[in-house]
């Protein structure tokens, strides 16, 4: 598990906008909190998908995740689907991390690649075991970038940032900047799900 620079936003937070087929249902926020050689990310999202004005599907998520001198060391997450209450606990061990969770039970890995959270702010997961902060199960990512875009931002603006396409058991497209800023996120379940950020 090497320790790795990480791409802290030098306002510490990121803030998106969830559009769902074009209409915006949500908003995902991510907040950094330094303490001396330690960091806390917390990222809090909801996004509640109306027909008529009757809510039909809402989701919650509460992640704290928690880095020393650059690694990942302990994650806590609890996620609210549709009414279905999910939580994973991720703890550091010898050679890897112990997971607690409601859908994939108690287990530990080991090994390489080292384990990152499916939190999308930090690139390098993509090099790594993801571990999906609602389920607790874990992947190895399957990833291509077919290039660099420029993305509509929540404030009608652009970014510039390089799309980098993950597959396998995991299907989603990522944008990162060129300070490996995360700029962007695509995914299809049961409709067109895209974060734009606010810039």
């Amino acid at each position: 598990m090497l320790a790795t620079a990480l791409p802290v936003p030098s306002g510490g937070t990121l803030h998106f906008k969830i559009l769902r087929n074009g209409t915006p249902v949500g908003e995902h926020h991510v907040r950094f909190t330094h303490s001396r050689n330690c960091l806390r990310v917390d990222t809090n999202a909801e996004m509640v998908i109306t027909v008529a004005g009757i809510a039909l599907f809402h989701y919650q998520c509460r992640v704290s995740e928690y880095w020393s001198g650059g690694v990942f060391t302990r994650l806590d997450s609890k996620v609210n689907h549709n009414g279905t209450p999910l939580a994973v606990q991720a703890d550091q061990i010898s050679g890897g991390y112990a997971i607690c969770s409601t859908k994939a039970g108690d287990y530990q890995y080991t090994g390489n690649p080292p384990m990152l959270p499916l939190t999308y702010w930090n690139q390098a997961m993509l090099r790594a075991m993801i571990l999906n902060v609602e389920t607790g199960r874990h992947y190895p990512a399957v990833v291509n970038s077919p290039g660099w875009n420029k993305l509509p931002t929540a404030n009608g603006g652009t970014v510039v940032a390089q799309r980098f396409n993950v597959t396998g058991k995991l299907h989603l497209s990522l944008w990162y900047d060129q300070e490996n800023q995360w700029s962007g996120l695509e995914f299809h379940v049961a409709g067109n799900e895209v974060f734009q950020k606010y810039v």
